[in-house]
């Protein structure tokens, strides 16, 4: 599932910047030119929860957070998702592997759209801007991994999210990673496959395409070899 994908794409990017900091130098140092001094901040508030019940790594959790959520946090929610594009009798193809056992069985499939938001909640403004530029490197820096898991056209914007209790946890800051991509989602119709050699006039055509006499049946057509 997309949103599993998600879960470990953001999940590894941040045991990554735990186990080596230094991560940190090149986005906050090097792309957004932070000084050493708040750089130095960052890096604390990262390492510091044993000290600090509201620092420390983002959790990461699925779907709304609650009112009393443990911050900080990034959690993840299916924003929409619709069937994009639609083939023919949803015809995508079909099994040609002769060694498959689903050799000939039709594939069924469309296309996509999915939007997922990566929800970033913290007390404080400027932590919840940096854990958001954290979230969204990471997202970028899995293009390659979220390709291999079958998506594309990967689009990631982001928002500051309305204050109010309808959308976001008491005396908290709200940021959001949208996180967009198409998907194939496809199933084998394994009982197409049954009849795929069929009679037509008792003529027996099978994967071939040739035509053979085939129980008690007789060929009723005549080839054009045979009608020289």
């Amino acid at each position: 599932m997309i949103q599993r994908f998600i879960f470990d794409a953001l999940k590894d990017g941040v045991e990554q910047i735990t186990n080596d900091i230094t991560i940190l130098d090149q986005l906050f140092l090097e792309v957004y030119e932070l000084s050493e001094v708040e750089l130095a901040t960052i890096k604390t508030f990262w390492v510091n929860a044993a000290n600090n019940d509201k620092a420390g790594p983002p959790k990461i959790r699925h779907g709304y957070a609650p009112r009393d959520v443990d911050i900080p946090v990034y959690s993840i929610v299916l924003e929409s998702e619709t069937e994009a594009l639609t083939w023919l009798n949803n015809d995508s193809g079909q099994v040609e592997d002769t060694k498959d056992p689903d050799f000939g069985a039709d594939i069924k499939g469309s296309i996509w759209n999915h939007r997922y938001g990566i929800h970033i909640y913290h007390e404080h403004p400027d932590i919840t801007t940096y854990i958001y530029e954290v979230a969204k490197s990471i997202l970028l820096a899995s293009n390659e991994f979220f390709s291999d898991k079958g998506l594309f056209d990967i689009d990631i914007s982001g928002a500051d999210m309305v204050p109010g209790r309808d959308y976001i946890p008491e005396h908290l800051f709200g940021r959001k990673v949208t996180f967009a991509c198409q998907r194939c989602f496809t199933r084998i119709d394994r009982d197409s496959a049954a009849g795929k050699a069929f009679k037509v006039g008792g003529l027996h055509i099978d994967r071939d395409g040739s035509s053979s006499d085939v129980g008690g049946v007789k060929t009723l057509i005549t080839t054009f070899t045979e009608s020289e």
